[in-house]
């Protein structure tokens, strides 16, 4: 009797041992940790150019998540995280926080973007993506010298089309890469001249 008792105490223990174990399930957890940053570098001067006031709201950043065979996407961050029991296959993805901009050019358009690469765990585990969102266009400005405004005194410029305004406080934003300038000015004579820049 005694030896049966035994036996049957430790199939209970093994049987509470089992269910305390791990259990592969494939798939795991990402969990977002954004941030921004309100400052780039300026290529014409010390230090750099600071560009708080165009800082996209963190929860309104658009999600796009990409894996081997697998492409997800939220308008918001808000909407990811609200979004319950959220499992992905446990794989590598690539995630793209971004800012909304209907254009990547013009006055006030300032285009944020940040990625992370992450290899999701197995066993319903977490994986953090530290993302920091910062500015992915260009900020365009130009300047002319006395010497220029002496011989022209009137001059319209124009980058990739967009006509400059100097006495505007907006920034003028561009994709990256290069940009063509052209400019149409007038010499104290009264003669045309025209001009173009890449």
């Amino acid at each position: 009797m005694k030896k049966i008792l035994f036996a049957i105490a430790l199939a209970v223990v093994a049987t509470a041992c089992n269910n305390n174990e791990a259990v592969p399930t494939g798939e795991g957890f990402i969990n977002i940790n954004a941030t921004t940053r309100g400052e780039v570098a300026d290529a014409s001067a010390t230090g750099g150019t600071k560009i708080t006031r165009y800082l996209p709201q963190m929860e309104s950043l658009s999600v796009k998540i990409e894996g081997e065979g697998f492409l997800r996407e939220w308008s918001t961050l808000k909407e990811f995280y609200a979004e319950e029991n959220l499992r992905f296959k446990s794989a590598p993805y690539t995630i793209t926080l971004a800012s909304h901009a209907e254009t990547k050019r013009g006055y006030g358009a300032a285009y944020f973007e940040g990625k992370a690469e992450v290899q999701v765990p197995d066993y319903d585990q977490t994986v953090k993506a530290n993302i920091e969102v910062v500015l992915a266009n260009s900020i365009v400005a130009i300047e002319t010298t006395d010497n220029f405004d002496g011989y022209f005194p009137q001059s319209v410029f124009k980058i990739n089309g967009v006509e400059w305004n100097a006495a505007t406080s907006d920034t003028l934003f561009m994709n990256a890469g290069e940009v063509t300038i052209t400019c149409d000015a007038v010499r104290q004579t009264g003669r045309k001249e025209s001009f173009e820049s890449v």
